[in-house]
């Protein structure tokens, strides 16, 4: 290959390169908090698909109001006999006027017992399991949105710190080599910094997959193109004033949508006991008829009404499974009851518990991590540690490290799992 075709392919490679880069620089979103929750909401497909089950719920309430339509029939002759004629309704009589066979019959059917209005009562009710349901499942995606959010925060601080650490340990390595060939380090020198240096790449390797299948659920979550890149400044560590125990309990007995659904669906039963029970009364049909020749009489008009007789069946196994359904209501209300309380405490004592630890690290600690690595590297440099103390210390800067981002991701996300077990947003 020539000089020119080989600067001709650097050249395209680096082309590409560039316009990679310029691609995701372009598509890289500053993910604010505020702002990625009203997108949540705005664009979530879930939340879309579910909304429209209010919709399907509130178009079924309104056609279980609508009445019975009325019934109209029509009867003629089909082949007349005396004139020999197909569709001739027209019977000439001796001696009198021509009479025609006609049938005209208007029937209405109408419910008893309240049954129509018991129909509507339970198909309203439907309405508000269905609002109830929308609002759980915003409660539990919201969560995980936030959850992702941090899950995302974490990842992008550690292979901002690797990446920190292989700068500084490249360096190092390259100067240490450098003195080995002059004869003025050992070569176990040299190993140990590069299998420093090779364990930090797959801790940034392993973090940034688990960074992008974080990105990955928040591309599902708030809707943005598979080429959208999320970057993650910082997760708010004002302390929220974290409410008494009581408030916390008392506020998910009234707020959680899954218990509000639990307690709504003894109400639904309910509602179904009462509209089995009103079922088992017959319906009843009445009507006029209007019947011409064929008849008892020519051109006769009565009225007539009519209805089963509830011998065998009076729906009573149907009340019998109604009022099972609501015994069944009742003990899952309470079930939700415990399991509501159970999970708030739990959320409100794991709060209580990382706030104490944040509380506990002194506010210089994260500047004296960091000032302790840059130490590290000049001691290092300058042969006042040696190479044993030099990785212990770059350790001990790693554990520390990622301790402390994991204790901000924690409170974090303890703030939202209190938000999530009561039902409201309790804490902001």
């Amino acid at each position: 290959m020539t000089m020119s075709r080989r600067f001709l392919v650097v050249f395209v490679l680096f082309l590409s390169f560039f316009r990679l880069s310029a691609q995701l620089r372009e598509d890289s979103i500053p993910l604010n908090i505020a702002d990625a929750e009203q997108r949540f909401i705005n664009k979530n497909l879930s939340l879309i698909i579910n909304r429209f089950n209010v919709d399907i719920a509130k178009a079924n309430y309104l056609q279980a109001k609508l009445w019975y339509n009325p019934n109209l029939y029509f009867g003629t002759t089909l082949y007349n006999t005396q004139t020999n004629k197909w569709l001739s309704d027209a019977y000439p009589q001796p001696g009198a006027a021509t009479i025609y066979d006609q049938t005209f019959q208007l029937q209405q059917l109408l419910t008893l017992a309240g049954r129509h209005k018991a129909t509507w009562k339970l198909a309203q009710e439907g309405v508000n399991l269905a609002n109830l349901q929308v609002l759980d499942l915003l409660r539990n995606l919201k969560y995980e949105l936030h959850t992702d959010i941090s899950d995302l925060y974490y990842n992008q601080q550690l292979i901002k710190m690797y990446r920190n650490e292989e700068v500084q340990l490249k360096q190092l390595l390259d100067g240490t080599r450098e003195l080995y060939q002059h004869g003025n380090a050992a070569l176990n020198d040299v190993i140990q910094l590069e299998a420093q240096l090779q364990g930090a790449v797959a801790q940034e390797l392993t973090s940034r997959q688990a960074a992008l299948s974080d990105e990955q659920d928040l591309k599902i979550l708030l809707v943005y193109p598979g080429t959208a890149y999320f970057k993650i400044e910082e997760l708010p560590r004002i302390s929220p004033a974290i409410p008494v125990y009581q408030t916390v309990i008392e506020t998910a007995e009234k707020n959680r949508p899954d218990l509000l659904l639990a307690q709504e669906t003894i109400q639904y039963n309910k509602l179904n006991v009462k509209l089995q029970r009103v079922t088992g009364f017959p319906d009843l049909t009445v009507g006029t008829v209007y019947q011409g020749a064929g008849g008892v009489t020519p051109a006769y008009v009565g009225i007539y009404g009519n209805m089963d007789l509830p011998v065998f069946n009076r729906n009573q196994w149907n009340i019998q499974g109604a009022k099972v359904g609501q015994t069944q209501a009742e003990y899952s209300d309470t079930l939700s009851l415990l399991t509501v309380r159970s999970q708030a405490t739990n959320a409100y004592c794991n709060l209580i518990s990382v706030d104490n630890k944040l509380k506990q690290i002194d506010s210089q600690y994260e500047k004296d991590l960091d000032q302790m690595l840059v130490n590290a590297v000049q001691n290092y440099l300058k042969r006042n540690i040696n190479i044993l103390t030099f990785l212990s210390l770059i350790s001990t800067y790693n554990d520390g490290k990622t301790n402390l981002i994991n204790l901000y991701v924690q409170y974090f996300n303890g703030v939202h799992n209190v938000n999530l077990n009561t039902g409201i947003e309790l804490l902001k």
